[in-house]
């Protein structure tokens, strides 16, 4: 899921490299909704996500991967390759959202950069290092995937506006009960049909 080339010059950054189903403008629409790419991260428990301005939010968050609290405001901006979003507060610097295609698929390069601090302050903040990436790169491909597949489908499209706005608990279990009641439900037709 990873090169092992760096995609950019920073010797800070770290990587995920995902495949996606999406044609490259339809990538890039998906991108350009910022509070859904943040919150499909798993890791990231939401308290509060605010429009600022144009392209410019605030949001706290609970990082579940080093256990931190987030506060900070987001700037957007759309690049050639895709995006870039910089932070006001926190270790990273910037996170970058590059939209790569070739002739069989397109893939999203997800890359945080952590270079605008000194070596040294880095050193000692390195608790503050965001370890979701990884996590949130096999999420963004399982979204895009079903997204793909079932958007067409209006209730799907209703239910994953409601998941977007739950925490990664509620997910889970939201979706352990829809399992067991389609499975229950499923048993009764079955039950009642003979």
């Amino acid at each position: 899921m990873t090169d092992l080339i760096s995609p950019i010059s920073s010797e800070d950054v770290a990587w995920v490299r995902i495949s996606t189903p999406l044609l490259v403008e339809e990538l890039r629409e998906f991108c350009r909704d910022l509070e859904r790419l943040y919150r499909i991260n798993p890791m990231l428990e939401f308290t509060e996500w605010r429009k600022i301005g144009y392209n410019h939010y605030f949001f706290q968050a609970n990082n579940l991967s080093n256990g931190l609290e987030i506060a900070t405001e987001i700037h957007l901006e759309e690049t050639e390759k895709g995006f870039k979003i910089t932070y006001n507060e926190g270790l990273k610097s910037a996170t970058f959202i590059n939209i790569e295609a070739n002739s069989k698929e397109s893939f999203l390069v997800i890359i945080d950069d952590y270079s605008k601090l000194p070596v040294a302050e880095r050193t000692q903040r390195l608790a503050e290092v965001d370890h979701s990436l990884e996590q949130w790169g096999q999420e963004l491909h399982r979204y895009l995937k079903n997204w793909q597949r079932y958007s067409w489908f209006p209730p799907f499209r209703w239910y994953m506006r409601q998941w977007q706005s739950m925490k990664p608990m509620g997910r889970r279990i939201a979706y352990m009960l829809i399992v067991i009641t389609l499975f229950e439900l499923v048993a009764i037709i079955a039950i009642f049909g003979i």
